[in-house]
């Protein structure tokens, strides 16, 4: 009965509060990207256009509101929030996303889960001082020159990441299906132990690895059921929720409690007792953070957030775009055959110089995969401050009016729908197509396409990109190489979707509860 009772109070409080933000909110909403044009097509109470988001292949929603609305438009939030602004305009994009980022903080939905799943690191600090002061700490461990250093610890973790591989495929002449999410979650993860820590995970198969792979698949898998999405529009629309006990929201933080209170302080323990001289001499991120230390220029508690961030996000979405990739290449035989001809034009494995400028074929590969598959398919941000969004496409109002710019006010909801932009009919021929030779031809017009690495926004764009990027680039291409030039991949003809945890995950359609999986068949080549 207690429970009952505890129950009812805490339904009808956030009913109260709903209706009374429902009134806050209705005058506002009035003024507030008046004119924009929303679809007209999706639209579901009381979840606004958001649901069809949810439910819709990533990006697919919007790239019809894109052919209905044009690039810039607004939709529907759920239950009964303010309209959010759809911004697609590659002009626009720029504004926010590289000249004005510290004006547009992450949302109270994104940020809160970032703090869980990855910890307060650089992923999660909001101000201009505090994110270039974290982003000067640990960006001279990731230069082009750092990763170069790191190409032995990077070729090592692959090869015993083989080895292992290679075990279990020699049994089966005809082919083995394995869930080859896992195994480039396991190889990804060693490699950003040794890499940038000097910690060895066993090729991934350690038990604190197997934790971490445990509790982040564990933290993933409600995403892909509504209750992830009611879960999400509850939270956009009451934060303070991010603070009770939920057991959909407590999940998304298990991988980074497990890092930050095992693996973590078994780094620091082992690493801290060494003399200051012998941190400034190494490379690796541990040792530049622990020399932070020293000088008081982190926290200890910091040095834990940071571990945590790299760890679990600096594995997780090279891991996922490793699958992705071989899972096309397993679906594409003809092309999965030419760039193991391009391999083996090398006797032995690929140089790092040969990386960057021989093998024109695996960067393309390295390209189409990003633009299909992104790891943060959308990016949401709220604006801090009265600003006017510059347009290069105008957009036509309801009034009939064509306008260039946006004027967004102080609380404003912006959504950029990065997965949805890469894959626009009307600058990709066949978007949804695995063609890598897209990036050998000629290249659509200058002016449609986005400014970031590529053309894409994969790695983010402006003051914010990702820290990370050469090591993932560099690590896509000893892996990907290994790989090709070992085994055979081909489809085992399971439907495979894929949805939205924090990163863009891969899911067998008809087992959705069983969490990210993507199987595929494997055999030596």
């Amino acid at each position: 009965m207690a429970s009952y009772s505890h129950s009812f109070i805490i339904a009808s409080t956030c009913l109260s509060a709903l209706i009374i933000e429902i009134i806050r909110t209705s005058w506002r909403r009035a003024h507030t990207l008046r004119g924009l044009p929303t679809p007209r097509t999706g639209l579901e109470w009381p979840w606004g256009h958001e649901k069809t988001v949810f439910v819709s292949e990533p990006g697919r929603a919007y790239r019809r509101w894109f052919a209905e609305c044009g690039l810039t438009f607004k939709i529907k939030a759920s239950l009964g929030a303010p309209d959010i602004l759809v911004l697609a305009d590659p002009e626009g994009i720029i504004h926010l996303m590289q000249k004005r980022i510290y004006d547009y903080h992450h949302s109270g939905v994104v940020r809160p889960r970032v703090g869980r799943a990855l910890g307060k690191g650089l992923g999660w600090v909001e101000g201009k001082s505090e994110h270039r002061r974290m982003r000067r700490l640990v960006s001279p461990s990731l230069s082009a020159e750092n990763v170069k250093a790191m190409d032995s610890e990077i070729r090592d973790a692959t090869m015993m990441a083989i080895e292992s591989f290679r075990s279990v495929v020699e049994c089966d002449h005809k082919g083995v299906t394995l869930d080859i999410s896992a195994w480039t979650s396991k190889t990804s993860l060693n490699i950003i132990g040794r890499a940038a820590f000097r910690h060895d995970f066993e090729g991934g198969n350690s038990s604190e690895a197997q934790q971490i792979v445990h509790k982040r698949k564990k933290g993933s898998s409600p995403a892909a059921r509504f209750v992830g999405f009611f879960t999400l529009m509850l939270l956009r629309r009451f934060p303070i929720l991010n603070s009770l006990p939920i057991p959909a929201i407590q999940a998304q933080g298990l991988a980074r409690i497990a890092v930050q209170n095992g693996v973590a302080r078994d780094m620091i323990d082992r690493n801290e007792r060494l003399e200051a001289s012998f941190h400034q001499a190494e490379k690796d991120l541990l040792s530049r953070l622990l020399l932070a230390e020293t000088q008081q220029q982190v926290s200890r508690s910091e040095l834990l957030e940071h571990i945590s961030t790299f760890v679990i996000a600096g594995h997780e979405t090279s891991a996922n775009t490793l699958a992705f990739a071989l899972w096309e290449l397993a679906r594409h035989p003809e092309t999965q055959q030419r760039l193991r001809r391009e391999l083996e034009t090398f006797p032995g494995e690929p140089s790092y110089e040969d990386f960057q400028t021989k093998l024109p074929y695996l960067d393309a590969v390295l390209r189409e995969t990003l633009r299909l598959y992104p790891a943060v398919p959308y990016l949401e941000r709220v604006a801090q401050k009265d600003d006017i969004i510059p347009l290069r496409f105008p957009v036509r109002l309801t009034s009939g009016q064509e306008v260039r710019e946006v004027i967004v006010r102080p609380g404003q909801t912006v959504i950029i729908p990065s997965i949805a932009m890469q894959r626009q009919e009307d600058i990709w021929d066949n978007p949804d197509e695995f063609i890598p030779d897209r990036w050998l031809g000629v290249m659509p017009p200058r002016e449609k396409l986005l400014d970031g690495w590529s053309n894409t926004l994969a790695f983010s764009d402006g003051p914010r990109d990702c820290v990370g990027m050469r090591l993932a680039i560099h690590e896509f291409k000893v892996v990907i190489s290994a790989m090709i030039r070992r085994f055979s991949f081909a489809d085992p003809g399971d439907e495979i979707t894929y949805g939205i945890s924090s990163t863009l995950q891969p899911f067998v359609k008809s087992r959705l509860e069983d969490g990210p999986q993507l199987p595929i068949v494997v055999s030596l080549a």
